[in-house]
């Protein structure tokens, strides 16, 4: 008998098998492979096909709540990154042109607000989809500390935004620099956010079987912890720099504006993978009737 080696793709299937996510037939393709047409494992779709009830392994108590707070949880970090990053991003564009750096505060800091009003409405959705009364199989899947994690930094970062925004009421808040410690208050919120962001979308992917999604997601978060934290960095230290080496200033906010537009863009894609996973979770790929 012939052993495989652990490096082996596996036996070639002789049968049309069609795969379990997009119908593509699978026949030649090896067990321990991905489908050519959608990525999903061979061995996923065969598992499916041998035992239907397969398909009821990931189904939620409460698909609607799960589902909501996957968008949630993607799509507010975006938001909130294109409303803090419009601010810094004009007042460097302006530089950059001779302009200045004005930019009416009655448009950047009660955008503080809004954000702090939309980061803590998506913990609590956060909270209501993931509760253990809700949807105790996809919390004990994804773990209660992963929930826990991410829901401090939506609190945190809310937190942080919400001071701004009361501080900048009154003289203390009034000067030129308040909005750069407002960022440099941000960043670590920030980073907490996006790095529990990762695992919980690999897992609740992973749960709706989108699980190419749930791995692009998963990394796409961890990368732009990193691009982001760069990006505030650059934003807060550029004034500082200015001051004494005008000319290294204009680098670093030219760089400062192309990685916000990079984060920006890396936020739009996990927010599209989130969206994938969340519909995923409302209405499983897998129906069972189709197996028959």
């Amino acid at each position: 008998m012939q052993i495989a080696h652990p490096s082996d793709d596996g036996p070639v299937l002789d049968v049309h098998v069609p795969c379990a996510r997009c119908r593509y037939d699978l026949v030649s393709s090896h067990l321990y492979g991905k489908c050519p047409e959608c990525d999903l494992e061979v061995i996923a779709t065969v598992a499916q096909h041998s035992n239907p009830e397969v398909a009821y392994l990931a189904s939620l108590e409460s698909p609607r709540a799960a589902s909501t707070a996957v968008i949630a949880v993607t799509v507010a970090p975006l938001l909130v990154v294109l409303a803090q990053g419009s601010g810094p991003a004009l007042r460097a564009i302006d530089a950059l042109a001779g302009r200045g750096r004005s930019l009416p505060s009655q448009v950047e800091r009660p955008s503080w607000i809004v954000c702090a009003a939309i980061l803590a409405i998506t913990a609590m959705l956060l909270r209501k989809g993931f509760a253990e009364r809700a949807n105790p199989t996809l919390r004990t899947s994804i773990g209660g500390a992963r929930v826990t994690r991410l829901a401090i930094g939506l609190w945190s970062w809310s937190a942080v935004l919400a001071t701004g925004f009361v501080v900048s009421l009154f003289d203390t808040g009034k000067s030129n620099s308040f909005a750069s410690i407002v960022l440099a208050g941000e960043l670590l919120p920030m980073v907490l956010t996006l790095l529990a962001l990762g695992p919980l979308l690999g897992r609740a992917g992973a749960m709706s079987r989108a699980y190419r999604e749930a791995r692009h997601g998963k990394q796409g978060a961890e990368v732009l912890s990193t691009t982001l934290a760069a990006t505030c960095a650059l934003f807060v230290v550029t004034p500082i720099i200015e001051r004494t080496y005008p000319e290294i200033a204009v680098v670093t906010e030219a760089l400062s504006v192309v990685l916000l537009l990079l984060t920006v863009l890396g936020l739009a894609y996990v927010t599209a993978n989130g969206w994938v996973i969340a519909t995923a979770l409302r209405t499983p790929r897998i129906d069972p009737r189709r197996l028959k």
